[in-house]
């Protein structure tokens, strides 16, 4: 089979997938009730487990443009291979921790994994992958991300069965093994110059004149020159606000049922799992109609949803009315997650995604260290949960006017900035 045929394609979506899976129900919707154990066991601050949270976001971010460049020069098969080593390896380690800081070095471990393995890679392993059904590859990409919350139930058990440091080394073993399996079926190469499919580009600039449309030899913007839109920054705020409360939810939503609603960690972990289950919903209905959206707007009205749960879970304290607030969150997240990268396709192009994709996640990663940081920040104070909830509110709100100022993706350029733009100047060849 060749990667890179439309069967090929969708066996990368499957093997991306898959890694997410793993990763997101195994680290990041797990790691609330990381917190609840690990704290409870050894007496460690609340805030250096949240800690440890931000520095595996923060890694997600902050390595994102390493990891761009690599797979673009090596394919993401290999990349995924060092990480899902890197992430057991960082597991088996904390797992051994004797203080705070041999923990918090093994979650900088952990976090190069997450980074190397990760949505980023595996976005850009679809996106070569398969150019033809972007919007639903992408859709059902993160599918594993949902998945992965179901897992948290039995993570539970197995944190309430078997202690912490166990589980640690059982998570361990299947990072690595799920994942260099799932990850053997991404492309070991990444694609040729030739190979890159066309791809509509054009912005009003913030800085200099907008470049010429793509031509049917051109691949899409260098990294320079879509850092000198106005799109590609206002994406970073849109988004990086979206994941200020992702982040947030991912890590807060079960201490705040457990110590703040009085729920038990077994009805806290099911409410991450229908959480989840509303993600994959949301996901797949915009993988299916996402290429007859205006995927501005999709992601601008998910945003105000959020806004509305965010409202609810600060005000509201019945079971039921929390439970329907973790569902309504996982539906606007599922909707308006795969449309990101959509986005950044549809105005960049492919000539140097991966790069593209890189510096987006670096700057975007300050939204998914804040968000945690901020919720523990605000919580210690006199007004609790409910007023870190209002906060990410807040956040939320201003964050969904960048999506709203996008301008339309593909548009024909000014005559009259096009005539005086100078000679030479525009896309690379």
């Amino acid at each position: 089979m060749r990667i890179g045929t439309p069967r090929g394609g969708w066996w990368v979506v499957g093997g991306g997938a898959t890694l997410l899976t793993v990763q997101n129900g195994l680290i990041m919707a797990a790691f609330g009730a990381y917190l609840v154990e690990v704290t409870a066991d050894t007496g460690w601050a609340v805030g250096v487990v949240a800690l440890g949270y931000a520095i595996v976001q923060l890694g997600n971010g902050f390595v994102a443009p390493l990891t761009g460049w690599c797979c673009d020069r090596v394919g993401t098969r290999a990349v995924a291979a060092c990480g899902s080593v890197l992430a057991a390896s960082g597991f088996v380690l904390a797992a051994l921790a004797g203080g705070e800081g041999q923990f918090l070095g093994a979650v900088v471990v952990i976090a190069l994994g997450c980074s190397a393995c990760g949505i980023m890679p595996l976005t850009v392993a679809v996106v070569q992958a398969l150019p033809e059904r972007r919007t639903l590859a992408l859709g059902l990409l993160p599918s594993g991300v949902a998945l992965g919350g179901l897992a948290v139930p039995l993570v539970v058990l197995a944190l309430e069965s078997l202690g912490w440091r166990t589980t640690f080394l059982l998570v361990a073993a299947v990072l690595a093994g799920v994942g260099l399996v799932a990850g053997s079926v991404l492309p070991s190469r990444p694609p040729a110059r030739g190979e890159r499919p066309r791809a509509c580009v054009a912005d009003e600039p913030a800085i200099a004149p907008a470049p010429a449309p793509a031509g049917p030899d051109d691949g899409g913007l260098s990294l320079r020159s879509a850092l000198r839109t106005r799109a590609f920054w206002l994406l970073v705020a849109g988004h990086g606000s979206a994941l200020v409360v992702v982040s947030a939810v991912n890590l807060h939503l079960v201490p705040l049922l457990i110590h703040h609603h009085d729920l038990s960690l077994t009805l806290a972990g099911m409410a991450v799992a229908a959480m989840s289950v509303a993600q994959l919903a949301g996901q797949v209905l915009i993988g299916l109609v996402g290429d007859r959206l205006d995927t501005r707007f999709v992601a601008a009205g998910a945003m105000s949803v959020q806004v509305v749960v965010l409202v609810a879970l600060a005000t509201v304290s019945a079971p039921a009315a929390l439970f329907g607030a973790a569902v309504v969150h996982g539906l606007a997240w599922g909707l308006r997650g795969p449309v990101m990268t959509t986005l950044r396709a549809d105005y960049f192009g492919l000539a140097s995604f991966g790069a593209i994709m890189g510096w987006s996640m670096g700057f975007v990663s300050l939204g998914l260290v804040t968000g945690p940081l901020l919720v523990t920040a605000v919580e210690a104070g006199p007004g609790g949960y409910p007023a870190a909830m209002l906060a990410l509110a807040a956040v939320t709100a201003a964050g969904t006017l960048a999506f709203v100022l996008l301008p339309r993706p593909g548009r024909a350029p000014d005559p009259a900035r096009a005539a005086a733009e100078p000679a030479g100047r525009g896309r690379r060849p």
